[in-house]
């Protein structure tokens, strides 16, 4: 598969170059020829030539040509096909290296990994109009994909239930949720905490009031009121029980990653359940007929097993 960059990309990667050359005391031209490098090519001007021979071939392809055939759809992380040292990053809208990746010549964020795997949940959830005439094959090889996937094994497992229990409470509207939003934006936060006194001791520098929540949030915790399928439904959508109870008949997709081995969420199809009138409301609210929830979501749902 042949590389080559958009006008857009090319100003770009001029904009890198000038920063490069401050932050690196060369030439502009010097700084030019490394962003190259970076790109597989031995020098600027082989970049510029080669993207601007490309383009001007696809501008003369036959409409037809170009409406009907299929095109490769690439995810964070996806590596070409045929070009094994090639793969696609998203971060950078470029093709790139495969030591793009690697520590000290990429992203230093450490978010990779987790834009691939949001990625590819996105897409495998996407329905086929919505795909058109974008495809990814099912074994796609992703750089990425093994190390994203152990991280977040590994991250679940060590989380404690509390800290589960706590993510289903975001969209709640009073101090319980405003402390489970506090403590998923907080990166540091000890995920295994199974006590209240190691929750108390980390979120005790906030003040009194972050405590009393705590205190509530555990109080709630440790007695879960159960809910019928109709009534959590009806929370994560923001309509009323009566209305989820026409829902409660959609059986719940597994999503999960390439390899098949975890279960990340359920998706909710309401396309063949919802009334005419409540099909509308849910496409106003949500742009959506479809629900994904974590596997969190049925631990306090009454008589309701997946």
């Amino acid at each position: 598969m042949s590389i080559s960059f958009s006008p857009a990309q090319l100003e770009r990667f001029r904009r890198e170059a000038k920063k490069l050359s401050r932050e690196s005391s060369i030439t502009h031209s010097e700084a030019l020829d490394r962003i190259a490098i970076r790109r597989g090519f031995k020098n600027w001007s082989l970049l510029v030539k080669y993207s601007e021979a490309l383009s001007a071939i696809s501008r003369t392809e036959p409409p037809s040509a170009s409406r009907n055939a299929r095109q490769r759809y690439y995810l964070h992380g996806d590596v070409v096909e045929g070009e094994p040292r090639q793969c696609y990053c998203a971060r950078c809208d470029a093709l790139v290296d495969l030591s793009h990746f690697q520590p000290g010549n990429g992203h230093e964020d450490g978010k990779d990994g987790d834009r691939f795997l949001s990625s590819l949940a996105r897409w495998n959830k996407l329905a086929p109009s919505k795909k058109g005439s974008r495809y990814r094959p099912a074994d796609a090889e992703n750089v990425l994909q093994h190390a994203a996937e152990a991280a977040r094994a590994a991250l679940e497992a060590a989380r404690s239930p509390f800290h589960k229990w706590l993510e289903r409470q975001r969209d709640r509207n009073d101090e319980v949720g405003d402390l489970a939003c506090d403590v998923f934006r907080d990166k540091r936060f000890p995920v295994g905490a199974s006590t209240r006194r190691e929750v108390e001791d980390y979120l005790s520098r906030y003040g009194d009031h972050v405590i009393s929540a705590v205190h509530e949030a555990w109080r709630e915790y440790q007695e879960p009121p159960m809910k019928t399928l109709a009534q959590a439904l009806a929370e994560k959508l923001g309509i009323s029980a009566s209305e989820a109870e026409g829902l409660v008949d959609a059986e719940p997709q597994e999503l999960t990653g390439n390899s098949g081995e975890m279960t990340y969420s359920y998706l909710f199809d309401f396309t063949n359940h919802a009334s005419p009138r409540l099909r509308a409301k849910l496409l106003e609210k949500h742009g959506s007929l479809q629900l994904e929830v974590g596997p969190s979501f049925f631990e306090t749902v009454r008589d309701q097993v997946v």
